[in-house]
């Protein structure tokens, strides 16, 4: 009996059900009643999982029964008692490990190192017989000699487990490939402790060697040796070369170390096997045993050097380099590329390239061809080296005697396919490209569309699997993917599709009725909703084969997610979905799990009771912008609810019940779930007066309105919400901490409804994505510019809808949910950066923000790299910006604001913007003071003058007043006669760098960049006049 019918299952790689058989073969046997039948299942379950782990063969020997269990006291692994062997095991192995064992030098740990890495105890190690009577050895001796940590852990090292103590019994771990028919002898020795809890540094290396042996053995004994074997050769010889071998291993990493001693198993084994002349060649090139013939080389691989020439003498030669070829290849494939295949120029060098002596030679040489041209010369395909692959192509299947001619000619063609498909691939994705920028109407609603073919494979079925569990979903976003945006753009159009059926039924009086039934589709972002005679349909209510014979396309297709099959039927509903799908030039890569995925949706009908019930769950749904939420009712009670976003699904916990016993209650039970996740809004009549004190409207193209509490009407409410539904307002503020604007005046794009505590000075933000918000790190989080500043994707609106709605429900006194805020609490510099939100996103006066900070400290996150000043005798000096430097800005700064420092210049070194300078000029005209605030932007050479008077600037025709500052003649509205503009520009600009541009830019009237006669200088010279010599 083999482990596996021990199991009661078929052979699989799949450890959950490996575990699952385990245990119900294990509860039916108890270990007291019958010890041997309860060995034979754990045995068969450790093999069964090293063996689905990928190490072992799926040919196990049989287990044979044993005797009862003697009882080592371990509790966990339970190690059988074998019958001894009539003839005893006999082997030199067996005789040095009985003198070592025995003999007072068993507490050398490096005699055991040598025991357990020589041929032979490698010859024999995993031989039943030769593990049984090492167990008996130890058996016998340990009373006189009993086992000690010395030898329990290389012991350990050889046959890779470890010890695991639990309270009440101890187990012992497999590593994955360390089953075998015998290893219960070794783990009853393990036993006898001391226990083996964990291997480390030289110990986990050398373990790692025996991993290797056994691999290296699995190539010697398969029957083929081909390219991959010799792949798989050189994988594991590689790490065996100097780099990765050390005296003392101490990384955990087992593919960059190897212990010096580990040599010695890879000596064992070129010793014991008689492998092909290119596994030497292998060994001989990669351990470059040609040099091994003095000092530390000679140390470490002359036994390899020498196993090499004795059993393969003809590959034991200085490997030839081929220095002069793979050069001319590399200047070949830079020349090639200036030619197509077709140029004469293209072939000339070609035939020339594959004429000289080298390549012929080369070409017949087995490791340059293994090593440099597969990997390398037979790819990738493309116009300017197709000439080049096919001549190299033809040269291999004419010389079939050439080493790897096979394999050669099979990569070049795999390159000329892959070509093929990705030129198909652009091909495809041009069109529909050029689709989706088509007008969408309902005649875009065929499965014969193809954008709309993907969208609808996706959404009508999202949770279909095919045969093998995987997601359709899933597979269709890497092989079929559907255009997001016009699919967004597809449910903004709000169409629905009819669908008329006349179905004929026989009337109890013999005559023939026909029933018509009118279906409606409405097409969602992330589903489709079905109604049939105006009721939503939640479960399929159509048979299958009454649809499956219609020849029109489109009515059979569109139907499917309402049809129902019996399970029975199965592979026949498979078939006719292929063959129905086929039509559609569906891609053969996604065909089949397409077919496989609905039909097993689609046949789900099956006998319950007194009639027919469906397996697939009733479904009920519903979408707002960016988020979709779903109740799935199974017929065993239970409710789950899941949101679903363009990131992905997702299970609410909290929204799932179980004991839901009828659909009707389902029904019931899911528009209360999907009520309460939207929060649909009350109506304006329901707002309460009290909750409203004054609205601020800022208009399009018009002044800005204040209205009081006495004309805060319904009617007022409905046309502000109105208007700025129609982008005629831009900006709405209630009770001056409430702001729902858009992103540009007049401009729409996106918007945010925006909460400010001037109090707490934190602020909160609707939440337009709140998969996003609580998922993804926020440091990974998209920003995008709005208004002045910046805010993550996740709270920026495509359409007013939600936040008119959450609008809504907070006039009205209605109950939120905090998880659809985002808030922001600062923990440090919060006035600062408070000040900052609240002038750049919700755009609010310097005023209204409690500004500007006069006489405030400065706040700079980004710390400038130096800065210039001068000092009152009229010395520049400069500075960088560290330590006390620090604290001297600040002084310059405060002096600046104050009227006592007339020049100071600040310089930050960004990564992206590269070198900006900020210019601050002062100058005091008897008692009045003046300044100026100039940004310079080396990268992009842009001069930025803060403007004192925005009316002027903006009203100003070719006239221009000028006014006197620092002895010229500039225009009067740069000129600032006090600090409050400046100080309010200088705590944005700080706290925004360096994403400072929105600032910059989306002010109207702001800033003037370089007024006619400056800009007449040139950026260069208008520069050197405003900055200091010495820069």
């Amino acid at each position: 009996m083999n482990l596996w019918e021990i199991l009661g299952l078929e052979p699989t790689r799949d450890l959950g059900a490996i575990r699952k058989a385990y245990a119900a073969k294990a509860a039916q046997c108890s270990p007291e009643d019958d010890p041997e039948g309860f060995l034979q299942i754990r045995c068969a379950y450790e093999e069964a999982c090293a063996w689905a782990r990928g190490q072992e063969q799926p040919d196990q020997p049989p287990l044979e029964p044993q005797q009862a269990p003697v009882n080592q006291g371990t509790g966990g692994f339970t190690l059988a008692e074998e019958e001894e062997q009539t003839r005893p095991f006999a082997h030199p192995a067996l005789d040095q490990f009985r003198e070592l064992y025995g003999s007072k030098q068993r507490v050398n740990r490096k005699l055991w190192d040598r025991y357990f890495t020589s041929i032979e105890f490698l010859s024999v190690y995993r031989d039943p017989r030769f593990t049984a009577a090492l167990r008996q050895t130890v058996e016998e001796m340990k009373k006189e000699w009993p086992p000690i940590s010395v030898f329990q852990i290389p012991l350990a090292v050889a046959y890779r487990y470890r010890a695991v103590e639990y309270k009440d019994r101890t187990e012992f771990e497999l590593a994955a490939g360390a089953g075998f028919d015998g290893i219960e002898d070794i783990l009853k020795i393990a036993a006898m402790g001391p226990l083996v809890r964990k291997l480390q540094g030289n110990d986990k290396a050398l373990s790692a060697a025996y991993r290797d042996y056994e691999a290296l053995c699995g190539l010697a004994r398969q029957e083929k040796w081909d390219l991959d074997a010799a792949r798989q050769m050189h994988k594991y010889v590689s790490l065996y070369s100097m780099a990765y071998l050390k005296e003392r291993c101490v990384n955990s990493d087992l593919f960059t170390e190897r212990n010096i001693v580990s040599l010695r198993v890879l000596e064992a084994f070129f010793s014991l096997y008689t492998l092909p002349e290119e596994a030497y060649e292998i060994l001989w090139n990669t351990l470059e045993l040609n040099s091994a013939v003095m000092g530390r080389a000679q140390i470490l691989y002359g036994k390899l050097r020498q196993i090499a020439q004795e059993k393969a003498p003809q590959v034991c030669v200085p490997r030839e380099q081929f220095v002069e070829l793979r050069s001319a290849f590399i200047e070949l494939s830079g020349q090639l590329y200036h030619f197509d295949a077709d140029m004469p120029q293209n072939r000339e060098l070609t035939d020339a390239f594959l004429a000289r002596w080298d390549f012929q030679r080369a070409a017949r040489t087995r490791m340059f061809v293994r090593d440099e041209i597969l990997h390398h010369w037979c790819g990738p395909y493309d116009p300017h080296t197709a000439y080049f692959l096919r001549q190299l192509m033809a040269l291999y299947q004419r010389e079939t005697s050439f080493p790897y001619a096979r394999e050669v000619v099979e990569a070049i063609q795999d390159s000329i396919d892959q070509w093929e498909k990705e030129k198909a691939r652009k091909r495809e994705q041009e069109n529909l490209g050029n689709l989706a920028r088509e007008e969408i109407t309902l005649d875009c609603c065929s499965p014969r569309h193809p954008l709309f073919l993907r969208y609808f494979l996706r959404n009508s079925f999202y949770h279909a699997e095919t045969s093998d569990g995987k997601s359709l979903a899933g597979l269709l976003d890497q092989r079929f993917p559907q255009d997001a945006g016009w699919v967004r753009r597809l449910a903004e159009k709000k169409l629905s599709l009819p669908v008329i059926l006349h179905q004929k039924n026989i009337a109890e009086d013999g005559q023939e009725q026909v029933e018509t039934l009118e279906f409606e589709i409405r097409f969602h972002q992330f589903y489709l909703e079905y109604r049939c005679d105006g009721q939503p349909v939640c479960n399929p209510v159509l048979p299958f084969w009454g649809l499956c014979q219609l020849e029109d396309e489109l009515r059979f297709l569109m139907l499917l997610p309402v049809m129902g099959a019996y399970q029975e039927d199965l592979e026949q509903v498979k078939e006719i979905l292929k063959e129905r799908l086929a039509r559609l030039n569906l891609p053969e890569e996604v065909l089949g799990v397409v077919s496989d995925a609905l039909a097993r949706e689609i046949a789900c009908m099956a006998p319950m009771g007194d009639g027919v019930g469906s397996l697939r769950p009733a479904f009920f749904a519903r979408e707002e912008e960016d988020i979709a939420c779903f109740c799935e009712w199974y017929g065993n009670g239970r409710l789950l609810t899941f949101r679903r976003t363009a990131e992905g699904e997702q299970i609410l916990y909290t929204s799932c019940y179980e004991d839901i016993r009828s659909l009707q209650e389902a029904a019931r039970r899911a528009k209360k779930i999907l009520d309460e996740i939207f929060l649909p809004a009350p109506g304006l009549r329901t707002i309460k007066p009290g909750l409203c004190g004054s609205i601020h409207a800022d208009y399009n193209g018009q002044p800005s309105r204040d209205y009081p509490p006495e004309e805060i009407t319904q009617p007022l409410l409905e046309q502000l919400f109105h208007d700025f539904e129609q982008q005629r307002v831009h900006r709405l503020v209630f009770d001056g901490r409430l702001v729902l604007l858009w992103d540009f005046e007049g401009q729409g794009g996106t918007c945010a409804l925006l909460r400010f505590y001037d109090g707490d000075q934190r602020w909160e933000a609707l939440l337009a994505n709140r998969d996003m918000y609580c998922s993804v790190d926020s440091t990974m989080v998209p920003q995008s510019t709005f208004r002045l500043g910046h805010l993550p994707v996740y709270l920026l609106h495509r359409g007013p809808g939600k936040p008119l709605r959450a609008l809504t429900a907070i006039l009205s006194g209605a109950p939120e949910r905090s998880e659809q805020w985002s808030t922001k609490v600062y923990l440090y510099s919060a006035k600062p950066y408070y000040y900052m939100v609240k002038r750049t996103i919700g755009c609010f006066t310097p005023e209204e923000s409690r500004g500007p900070m006069l006489r405030a400290r400065y706040f700079m996150p980004k710390t400038p790299r130096r800065f210039f000043y001068q000092k009152p005798d009229g010395e520049l000096c400069t500075l960088p910006v560290e330590g006390a430097a620090r604290m001297t800005l600040q002084s310059q700064l405060a002096g600046f604001e104050a009227g006592n420092q007339d020049y100071l210049v600040i310089r930050w070194q960004l990564e992206e913007e590269g070198v900006v300078h900020l210019v601050l000029l002062h100058e005091k005209a008897g008692t009045e003071h003046r300044y100026q605030a100039i940004v310079i932007q080396d990268n992009c050479q842009s001069i930025d003058y803060l403007v004192a008077d925005r009316w002027e600037y903006i009203n100003t025709d070719k006239k221009v007043i000028k006014a006197e500052f620092q002895g010229r003649k500039i225009p009067r509205y740069l000129i600032h006669y006090d600090m409050k503009i400046i100080r309010d520009f200088l705590d944005l600009f700080f706290i925004s760098i360096p994403k400072f541009d929105p600032l910059l830019r989306n002010q109207f009237g702001a800033f003037a960049s370089g007024p006619d006669y400056l800009t007449r200088l040139g950026f260069a010279e208008h520069r050197r006049k405003l900055l200091p010599p010495v820069y």
